[in-house]
């Protein structure tokens, strides 16, 4: 009888105890994107990004446009500047920042990437940001690219 108990909670703690250790684990590439920020963060010091809704729109609409009109840059083909994205989501800011990224395979990949580029790395490590938004598409808005594209929209207020 006792061993039945035995491995009736044996067999219980192997099913319960992986669930339980991964309860906070990312769930969609764009969580995989921020928590491999947020270990940069806290490799420096820094407090973690809070994904934020507003910020997680504008980055989408931000790569819509993209893949409408066909380009790649921080500035849309109409004169749109990175801002105008957060601003049209109602997110009121004191700064604001922006990473584009494409053809990286991995949320890992593209954070490595990142880091590896002033501008970009200076808005990870930015001690200013508190909050972020990011979308990714899987196909490229041109041709001359690959995809995935990755949008971050980082914020402070």
């Amino acid at each position: 009888m006792k061993r039945k108990k035995f491995m009736a909670l044996a067999a219980a703690l192997a099913i319960a105890v992986p669930l339980s250790l991964f309860a906070d684990a990312p769930t969609s590439n764009e969580e995989t994107v921020i928590a491999a920020m947020n270990r940069e963060r806290a490799a420096h010091g820094l407090k973690p990004l809070r994904l934020n809704l507003e910020l997680a729109l504008a980055a989408e609409d931000r790569v819509h446009d993209m893949m409408a009109k066909h380009y790649f840059n921080h500035v849309a083909p109409d004169g749109t500047q990175p801002f105008v994205w957060a601003e049209r989501r109602g997110y009121n800011y004191r700064t604001i920042g922006e990473n584009l990224a494409t053809g990286y395979r991995t949320p890992a990949e593209v954070v490595y990437g990142w880091m590896h580029s002033p501008a970009h790395r200076a808005n990870i490590l930015g001690p200013d940001f508190e909050e972020v938004g990011v979308a990714i598409e899987d196909a490229s808005p041109v041709a001359s690219f690959r995809g995935p594209v990755y949008v971050a929209i980082y914020g402070g207020r």
